[in-house]
């Protein structure tokens, strides 16, 4: 098993990585949010990687941080979830975002995921919601941090105004964490201006 890869990225396409490892180019399948980031800057990068075996081929799938790799090998243990799917799961929504709406049964958040319909969801909320407080316990039981349906709310008003719903998600939350519970307005305001400073609008 190829657990991890360190080298330099030579080429980059839709949802991959070329990886050059002493002179081996590694294709190596990766999140949207994981290929810009990694492309941002040169230099050697480590990437944690999970190898899927099949009788006609090998395929890497790659993460920047081991608790993505970790939610994925989980989810991919879920009936009709595949390696893909579970990628673009992840490519959607953070990783530990995910985990919350899990082990909080978040219907409603998983369906808003592509490739997640309902019964999808109940499926994941099953069979994985004890197996991530088992393995993920501090994040699982961790809160958002923004309080009733707020942050709900505001990533929803985001999302409408054609912001990326993991980006979306992820603004709120770094937002919250800045600056502490706010009112709903605030919190959009915020959340759009940090939105607009990373995509450089």
């Amino acid at each position: 098993m190829i657990s991890q890869l360190c080298g330099e990225i030579v080429a980059t396409g839709e949802g991959f990585v070329v990886l050059d490892v002493g002179g081996v180019g590694y294709r190596v399948n990766m999140t949207s949010t994981d290929i810009i980031s990694l492309s941002r800057s040169p230099g050697k990068k480590r990437v944690h990687t999970h190898l899927i075996v099949r009788e006609d081929s090998l395929a890497l799938y790659g993460f920047s941080e081991t608790f993505d790799l970790e939610v994925f090998q989980l989810l991919i243990t879920v009936n009709r979830v595949g390696p893909q799917l579970a990628l673009s799961i992840l490519s959607q929504v953070p990783a530990k975002e995910f985990v919350q709406a899990v082990t909080g049964e978040d219907e409603k958040r998983l369906t808003r995921l592509s490739g997640i319909g309902p019964r999808n969801a109940k499926r994941l909320i099953l069979e994985l919601k004890d197996r991530m407080k088992e393995h993920l316990p501090a994040v699982a039981s961790a809160s958002p941090g923004v309080p009733g349906n707020i942050r709900e709310d505001v990533a929803e008003a985001l999302i409408a105004l054609g912001f990326p719903s993991r980006e979306s998600y992820a603004a709120v939350d770094e937002t919250c964490r800045r600056t502490g519970p706010v009112d709903s307005q605030a919190l959009l305001k915020a959340s759009l201006l940090l939105l607009k400073e990373r995509n450089k609008i």
